[in-house]
């Protein structure tokens, strides 16, 4: 089974490391060319004009990621105000509001996450003309918090579709590409409704990318 290959890093993709390579271009030589790249667009080092011109010119979508969020933040009851702000950031990126993008909130591993966080940060985001996505591990591997959650938003939001929301799934971590669509997923659902999996690393000293795969170009269009 073919699958994609792409990337995600907290660094700019046009850092340049202290072999000579830019990351993107060391990522590309470790593995192959990525055909796109998630950036966040709040937190430390978020993405810039330059950089959003700098993988269009090498042809790499760009998968937008919130990742200024604590722990804390996601969970409260109420992910309005959390969804409103990352909106705007996206605004402010000349990202369109026109339904089309997806925003992925990054939960980490250890998180605990409120399904009313999720519930009212999805439907805030839909309704501002953004997909909802959420990065987390969605099996219970290491963690059952996200795993127990999302059951819980996936019913209270059934009557809307989960407002479209997209999975990224971090478990489990391979190395190299997956011979088979196997990322951990909640018990209330399917592998295939996973759109994206980091499967490992590529790293130069502290800076680092992580290796993500997806099956089906289709998922390319909810990026910019």
């Amino acid at each position: 089974m073919s699958m994609i290959f792409g990337a995600d890093s907290i660094f700019p993709s046009n850092t340049r490391l202290t072999n000579g390579y830019t990351l993107y271009d060391w990522v590309m030589r470790m593995n192959c060319f990525p055909a796109f790249w998630g950036r966040n667009i709040s937190g430390e080092n978020q993405i810039k004009e330059d950089e959003v011109n700098f993988l269009k010119e090498k042809d790499c979508r760009i998968a937008l990621i919130i990742r200024h969020l604590s722990e804390i933040d996601v969970s409260k009851n109420n992910g309005e105000t959390d969804a409103l702000e990352a909106a705007e950031r996206a605004k402010a990126l000349n990202v369109p509001d026109d339904g089309s993008i997806a925003l992925f909130v990054d939960i980490h591993d250890d998180w605990t996450v409120n399904h009313n966080w999720m519930i009212g940060f999805a439907k805030t985001l839909s309704e501002n003309g953004y997909v909802p996505g959420f990065i987390g591990n969605t099996g219970s591997s290491k963690n059952l918090g996200f795993n127990h959650r999302h059951g819980h938003f996936a019913n209270a939001a059934k009557d809307d579709r989960e407002y479209g929301a997209l999975y990224w799934a971090t478990e489990p971590k391979l190395d190299g590409e997956p011979s088979d669509w196997s990322p951990f997923f909640p018990s209330d659902f399917t592998a295939d409704k996973i759109s994206v999996w980091r499967t490992g690393t590529v790293s130069v000293n502290d800076i680092s990318a992580n290796a993500d795969y997806i099956r089906d170009e289709s998922i390319l269009k909810y990026f910019l």
